[in-house]
């Protein structure tokens, strides 16, 4: 009798943390990501092919904000960046933020790869301390968020992303 007690307490014990850490689970996936919870450019640092730090202070005020988190060996991305090239006359008046997990070798060597030294309002740098990722709670890439000139959220997209839509987002 006294087992059966002791074996019942532990089924009831283990049942309610059960019920509790599924509880647990289930809201933390209904909570909205940061990004969408706090819709301004967020207070990212990104480690620049120069060695500095690049953070959402450097960016040029009044201008719209396109930030990609993206992977240079990415097909996906480099298809991303050949579309911003093709339509770079759309996307010139606003701060381009690219960044990436990769090592600043690989990023150095997309930047040469592509020629984006031509892009005067281009930031590109690492993101080593991995924080664009679970901000945006990025699933595929390139991720871009866009924000208007006032830093607010305009819209965001996962995946490769045609010109007309960026572009469209703000009002070009």
């Amino acid at each position: 009798m006294k087992n059966l007690r002791i074996a019942i307490i532990i089924l009831l014990t283990q049942f309610i943390m059960f019920h509790s850490f599924t509880s647990l689970a289930q809201d933390s996936q209904n909570v909205p990501a940061p990004f969408l919870r706090y819709p301004t450019v967020p207070p990212f640092e990104l480690k620049g092919l120069d060695g500095k730090m690049i953070k959402r202070e450097n960016l040029s005020n009044n201008k719209g904000t396109l930030i990609m988190f993206f992977s240079p060996d990415c097909h996906h991305c480099q298809e991303q960046v050949e579309w911003m090239k093709a339509g770079y006359d759309r996307l010139k008046d606003l701060n381009i933020v690219l960044a990436t997990y990769h090592p600043i070798e690989d990023l150095t060597r997309f930047y040469q790869n592509y020629k984006l030294a031509d892009w005067k309002n281009l930031y590109i740098g690492r993101d080593e301390k991995f924080f664009l990722p679970s901000y945006f709670r990025i699933g595929d890439l390139p991720f871009i968020a866009l924000y208007d000139k006032k830093g607010k959220l305009l819209n965001s997209f996962s995946g490769s992303t045609r010109i007309d839509k960026i572009a469209g987002a703000f009002g070009k």
